[in-house]
């Protein structure tokens, strides 16, 4: 599993980086398209934010991985030590049951996109729709791998959160 995890670790990582590096590509060609009457480029826009939606639905996961979320431990700084690990616990349940039911809800949106195109590409919204898909899977594994750990050895995983032990 940690083979899988570091591999996929990597492959995220390193397509949004190229994500990153198209988008900033794709927006210097717009701006410069603003100055050449003559260079009419109408799917810079439109790919611009394909893009950004695919950064966000690979960059999350990885967010999730490394908890680079914004949070507030105010409220778990004032529990007891097991009180934080069962907090800790039900965060992630909940986050793999909510993320089980984006899968599906993305698998279905994926679907309907099939028979419809974007405006100015003209490619399948499937493309873009399976963002929803590809953030629920990478995202769940996360997940489950958080849970798994902190299964193992909760104490650690505390640790892990930064969040104080008494």
């Amino acid at each position: 599993m940690k083979k899988l995890d570091s591999f996929l670790d990597k492959v995220l990582s390193v397509i949004t980086v190229i994500l990153y590096m198209a988008m900033i590509i794709v927006v210097l060609m717009q701006i410069a398209a603003r100055y050449m009457p003559s260079l009419t480029l109408s799917w810079t826009e439109e790919l611009t934010r394909f893009i950004f939606v695919f950064i966000i639905a690979l960059g999350a996961p990885l967010s999730l991985k490394y908890n680079a979320f914004a949070d507030v431990d105010l409220i778990y700084e004032k529990f007891p030590k097991n009180a934080k690990k069962i907090c800790i616990f039900i965060d992630f349940l909940l986050i793999s049951i909510f993320l089980g039911i984006v899968i599906y809800s993305g698998y279905l949106f994926t679907t309907l996109g099939g028979r419809s195109v974007s405006p100015a590409m003209r490619w399948p919204m499937f493309i873009h729709h399976s963002t929803i898909l590809f953030f629920g899977i990478f995202s769940l594994f996360y997940s489950v791998l958080k849970l798994i750990d902190f299964l193992k050895d909760s104490d650690k995983s505390l640790e892990q959160f930064d969040i104080t032990q008494d």
